[in-house]
């Protein structure tokens, strides 16, 4: 009995397909949006790798500048480690003094790449949508 109605109900489902033109018409439609997408992201790829490659040169030039003046801090804290007294607080901190500069070197270096991508990703969007 089950049978008979699941096949009466198979004998009297007829779909109507649509024409081939409405079906090419609706896929044309969807590879064309498919190919703005691509387009789409193959511009943002493009713009992030140019930021980045900014962003690079960018941290190394202010890394390799403030990596310059190391000479002449390491000069001025020799200088004043002595006329620190022996039992002075701040002997730790002068001792590793370069430990310190190098960190503070590589995070201004890393800080300025940082906000370099930042500025020339909203740069080379303004740009790009003109």
């Amino acid at each position: 009995m089950e049978d008979d109605k699941l096949k009466s109900l198979f004998n009297d489902f007829n779909p109507e397909l649509s024409s081939d033109v409405m079906f090419m018409h609706r896929l044309q439609k969807s590879l064309n949006a498919a190919e703005i997408v691509k387009r789409h992201s193959d511009k943002v790829r493009a713009r992030s790798k140019k930021a980045v490659l900014i962003a690079v040169v960018v941290g190394f030039i202010v890394g390799f500048m403030f990596s310059l003046s190391l000479p002449y801090l390491a000069h001025a804290v020799a200088d004043w480690q002595l006329r620190l007294p022996d039992s002075s607080f701040m002997s730790p901190v002068v001792d590793n003094l370069m430990v310190i500069a190098w960190g503070v070197i590589g995070a201004t270096s890393v800080f300025a790449a940082l906000n370099t991508y930042e500025v020339s990703i909203a740069l080379l969007t303004k740009k790009g949508s003109e």
